[in-house]
């Protein structure tokens, strides 16, 4: 008895921990790359999931409103390591040609919540300020955003992406 009350309390606090995303949808017509979201408004955040297919890194980027910059959320699970990674970039739309690598942000903006790998899929969830103030970073602004999604075979940041794309979405409905 004393094992089942202890099991119960435990699936409970599992339980606590899930988060339920009220949004998602997936960038791609292939059905590659889905995200998930949750806005807190109240707290003045985003926690953000995406479940992509594939065995590397993946990417999601925010594009500014005059499309001149855009901020760039990286990251995956390294098999070899075991071990989730994510990095906080941007990239100058202007200046670059569109097969460079971003550049690291100063301040990291992203909260690391997870990173899994269960195939066919890597899932790498974060969190972040819906505007964090950071001059490398695009707010989350109610109404559609150009968003650009890649992904990689590889877990190597210098590895070319396997596919790539971009989608118009509002995260934040107007």
């Amino acid at each position: 008895m004393k094992l089942l009350v202890a099991l119960a309390g435990l699936l409970a606090l599992c339980g606590a921990q899930t988060t339920n995303y009220p949004y998602s949808a997936y960038l791609d017509t292939d059905g590659y790359f889905l995200m998930k979201w949750d806005i807190r408004p109240t707290q003045g955040d985003i926690e953000m999931q995406f479940v992509v297919n594939t065995t590397g890194w993946l990417s999601l980027l925010i594009a500014s409103e005059d499309g001149s910059y855009a901020d760039v959320i990286f990251g995956g699970f390294n098999e070899a390591t075991t071990y989730g990674y994510y990095t906080d970039m941007h990239f100058n739309l202007t200046a670059k040609p569109s097969h460079s690598t971003p550049e690291r942000d100063a301040s990291n903006d992203l909260i690391y919540q997870s990173a899994t790998y269960a195939a066919p899929y890597t899932t790498l969830t974060v969190k972040r300020s819906i505007y964090t103030g950071d001059k490398d970073d695009v707010a989350i602004r109610p109404g559609p955003l150009l968003l650009g999604w890649s992904f990689s075979d590889k877990d190597t940041s210098t590895a070319v992406h396997t596919n790539a794309g971009f989608a118009t979405l509002a995260i934040i409905p107007a």
